[in-house]
């Protein structure tokens, strides 16, 4: 009984300790996905140049598509409890933006643990989208899925000049 007693007790230990992983905002990246996951958290005062960006979604296992898109290269790429589908880069003069689009991610989720809560009105979704000003110059955007595009959710660092 005393064994009985002590297995039942380290289950629920163990799945308490699951679930409360879940509900924390990602906490260590897969290898090869840090500098991506980083540049993605748009933490004020951070910044990134084009390569900076196309060498993050490469170490991650992206390669980069005719058009300018990036898609994983020969296996799924893991990031914030879902997979990578695909992802944009555009440093221009007005705008700097990193883009990625998610299979297999909870918006709503991903926006509460990242505590980006206000509601993006402009967002042309059908489930809500999430941003969030970080300062002056950083946005971070939460981004509902659309089944018909082919993703669950998105996750964009907007840095204005």
């Amino acid at each position: 009984m005393k064994t009985a007693t002590t297995t039942l007790v380290l289950l629920l230990t163990t799945l308490a300790a699951a679930s409360a992983t879940h509900a924390a905002a990602p906490a260590i990246a897969p290898p090869g996905t840090a500098t991506l996951e980083a540049l993605l958290a748009c933490k004020a005062g951070s910044n990134f140049s084009a390569a900076d960006a196309i060498d993050a979604l490469q170490a991650a296992g992206l390669a980069k598509k005719p058009g300018g898109t990036f898609e994983p290269e020969d296996k799924p790429v893991a990031l914030f409890g879902g997979t990578v589908t695909s992802a944009d880069v555009n440093v221009a003069e007005g705008e700097k933006s990193l883009f990625v689009y998610l299979n297999g991610v909870d918006s709503k989720r991903l926006a509460k643990a990242w505590s980006v809560t206000e509601v993006n009105e402009h967002a042309n979704t059908e489930e809500p989208s999430y941003v969030k000003r970080i300062d002056k110059r950083h946005t971070l955007h939460v981004i509902a899925g659309d089944d018909y595009e082919g993703y669950s959710a998105a996750v964009k660092c907007q840095i204005a000049p």
